[in-house]
């Protein structure tokens, strides 16, 4: 099977349009391949999650697809896979802390609870360098808010934000403060969400040699033999014409026009942060025995 996805609605993934993958659709129902299950909707951490009909149709969405759709798909071709591509899933624990009050750090990973139930899963992570990765997202996610958004006012927020996060290590476990317990959309940075050995080390933890860490660096520039290495990863066929596979797909989520509007980081701003990811992109380089998880800091 070399070709391309015919029965599935064309995405801006590359990896969405195998036809050996499969996700759920807005045929099937919301929410599209990003599920939110393991992090969110499978728990009640926040009234309003199960107070809001739109929010709990999606975990009784994805579970009627698992049961219904999905199970089919599998079942008429058994070297289909699965497919969930929920970012959060790396380090979104929110409400731990309540449901365990008396842990001084999360008693499990979602890796842990992915493992638990399905032990074969195969993980891919997809790390950004943290600086680039937290500009990028204070420009883009909160992008609909009035406020302007300059170099300097994110300058004014990482200040802040290191200082509560380097306060946080004076009482608390690093896992401790990288778990963010305070609710996500009451910041402006998410900078704990770039310290990501402490993550990819959960995952590792649980998954061994079923996980599998990349660069979007290396993928920008090799992007044949990266889809290569993740198509062996989760053991699908390779396309035959794989670059034309990937030039056939659509790029999303990109905020270039943005960032050329608003302008780069200021020269400042980036050696605070590089002082700051430092340390932990070190320990990451570490522990997966590759200095390109440096990411020149």
């Amino acid at each position: 099977s070399s070709g391309i996805n015919a029965e599935l609605p064309l995405r801006p993934g590359k990896m969405m349009r195998h036809p050996q993958l499969t996700y759920q659709t807005h045929a099937d129902g919301d929410p599209p391949k990003e599920y939110h299950y393991w992090a969110r909707s499978r728990v009640a951490r926040n009234k309003w999650l199960f107070a809001d009909p739109k929010r709990r149709s999606h975990k009784e969405l994805f579970s009627k697809f698992l049961k219904g759709t999905g199970a089919e798909r599998v079942k008429t071709n058994l070297k289909m896979q699965i497919v969930d591509g929920t970012p959060s899933l790396l380090w979104d624990l929110a409400g731990w802390d309540r449901r365990y009050p008396k842990a001084d750090e999360p008693p499990y990973s979602n890796g842990d609870l992915i493992h638990s139930v399905t032990p074969d899963a195969k993980i891919i992570g997809i790390l950004r360098d943290p600086i680039d990765r937290l500009y990028s997202e204070y420009l883009y996610f909160w992008l609909k808010k009035s406020e302007v958004r300059t170099p300097e006012t994110f300058h004014t927020e990482v200040v802040k934000e290191v200082l509560f996060f380097n306060s946080c290590l004076t009482s608390n476990k690093l896992r401790s403060c990288c778990y963010p317990s305070r609710a996500m959309n009451t910041v402006k940075i998410r900078l704990e969400l770039g310290i990501y050995v402490c993550f990819v080390q959960d995952f590792l933890e649980a998954f061994g040699t079923n996980l599998l860490i990349l660069t979007l660096e290396e993928y920008h520039l090799h992007p044949v033999d990266i889809l290569t290495t993740v198509f062996n990863h989760i053991e699908v066929s390779v396309p035959e014409d794989l670059q034309k596979f990937i030039e056939d797909s659509k790029t999303g989520n990109t905020n270039t026009g943005l960032k050329n509007e608003v302008g780069d980081i200021l020269p400042k701003t980036k050696q605070i942060l590089s002082d700051f990811y430092g340390p932990y992109n070190s320990q990451l380089a570490l522990l997966l025995q590759n200095s390109k998880y440096l990411f020149n800091s």
